[in-house]
């Protein structure tokens, strides 16, 4: 296994509109590509779901309504609510795509039909997780999630190693 390193720098931003544009440039128009050389796609729509934005009780949203809508809150989050810590750790994603310690094909493919997986030198929950889906262009991203070692580990049991 490659080394455990320390993790990203997490994100700071004063603004719904500043996360948003350090979102795009972490990801949008980025040419990402796993190990195994299948490419990987992330546009702006993933923007929602992995800092789990909410307005009201709405959680679906459509690029063409809320861009516009995002961009004009250059202080705070207006009537949106996010995830604080998904937020901050997008910072976290790219590191794994590009180098993931391990990919997995999970028993279950409820949420994801490829996970990576990368291990940092943290407390808590040292793993995380991008869950990605297979579509007819290689991989498409669904999420980010924080992993605990038991939960690592049942994967590893449970599923179909496919890299390294």
């Amino acid at each position: 296994m490659p080394p455990i390193t320390k993790p990203p720098e997490n994100l700071t931003f004063i603004s719904l509109a500043e996360l948003y544009d350090q979102f795009h440039a972490l990801f949008v128009g980025k040419d990402f590509q796993c190990p195994r050389g299948k490419p990987i796609t992330i546009v702006s729509h993933h923007f929602f779901h992995l800092v789990k934005l909410q307005k009201g009780i709405q959680t679906q949203f459509t690029i063409g309504i809320e861009e516009a809508l995002i961009r004009e809150i250059t202080n705070g989050l207006g009537p949106y609510i996010i995830d604080q810590s998904r937020a901050e750790r997008l910072s976290w994603i790219p590191e794994i795509l590009r180098t993931p310690h391990e990919i997995w094909e999970p028993n279950q493919k409820k949420t994801a039909e490829e996970i990576f997986i990368r291990e940092y030198d943290k407390s808590g929950s040292p793993f995380r997780a991008v869950l990605l889906k297979i579509d007819q262009d290689g991989l498409r991203l669904v999420t980010c999630m924080p992993m605990k070692r038991a939960a690592a580990e049942k994967l590893q049991r449970g599923g179909k190693q496919l890299w390294p």
